[in-house]
């Protein structure tokens, strides 16, 4: 077996989660953008959702506050078949959008960045159409607990995470903001293992700015085994329970599918 890069494997991982459901259109299991859909996405960053809402024809707004980003995803946008692309550097506070402007509306590990959530989920809520549907992803405080220890101070400071959220906290956050929780799930074992390890192997170099920027090749060889381990079990029949199960103990990651009424 070759070596698996690991942000393939993470990407194959989010794949077999139900995320990037290209034959249904499907963003996420439940979540499907069709080519009448106004899509924002809120600090898209490499912007992975922005090309494949923008794949399946739809009209594609969104914004990053590293404003390399935004250039580079203008460029990549411009290839697609999106029927209409706006992008624009913002901290979407307030975002330079009118009221009840998008029909699905995407927060991907963003909320932890900022020092107002409650702010953002505000705006989010103010340009989405009656009838909206919107997808927020966060850090797992499980995760996140668990890195503490070994994560280098950078990564619980700015521009990094500088909330934790719990279940709780989060789905009361989504609520509290006027939209209707839908669904909640979790997912990301993977990545859990992969950041401890990280930090670890990492312990004696600088990491500065956005760390997720920092994992590129060449790899440390225990990261390389980990991915590698984790495309193996990808692999094996009826490993997919055992995945599952991985994701709802120790996620990356929590999922909430909301909608405005």
């Amino acid at each position: 077996m070759k070596d698996m890069d690991p942000r393939v494997c993470g990407l194959l991982d989010a794949v077999k989660r139900g995320w990037y459901r290209l034959e249904t259109g499907e963003l996420l299991a439940g979540f499907k953008i069709t080519k009448d859909d106004i899509v924002l996405d809120v600090g898209c960053g490499e912007g992975n959702a922005v090309l494949f809402c923008a794949r399946q024809g739809a009209h594609v707004v969104f914004s990053d506050t590293d404003a390399t980003k935004i250039r580079a995803l203008k460029e990549k946008v411009r290839e697609t078949a999106a029927r209409k692309t706006e992008g624009f550097v913002s901290n979407s506070m307030p975002l330079p959008l009118p009221d009840e402007y998008a029909t699905k509306i995407l927060s991907t590990e963003m909320l932890e960045h900022t020092s107002h959530p409650e702010k953002i989920m505000a705006e989010l809520y103010r340009v989405g159409k009656p009838g909206a549907r919107y997808l927020i992803t966060v850090p797992d405080s499980r995760s996140e607990m668990l890195q503490k220890p070994v994560a280098k101070a950078v990564y619980f400071s700015e521009p990094n995470h500088i909330q934790i959220f719990d279940k709780e906290r989060f789905v009361r956050l989504v609520e509290h903001s006027g939209l209707t929780v839908e669904r909640y799930d979790t997912w990301g074992f993977f990545w859990t293992v992969f950041m401890s390890l990280f930090w670890i192997v990492h312990q004696k170099e600088s990491v500065n700015g956005a760390v997720l920027d920092c994992i590129n090749p060449p790899y440390h060889p225990v990261l390389q085994s980990w991915s590698n381990t984790w495309a193996g079990l990808m692999e094996l029949n009826g490993a997919e329970k055992l995945m599952e199960s991985f994701d709802q103990y120790l996620p990356k990651t929590q999922v909430i599918i909301a909608g405005k009424k």
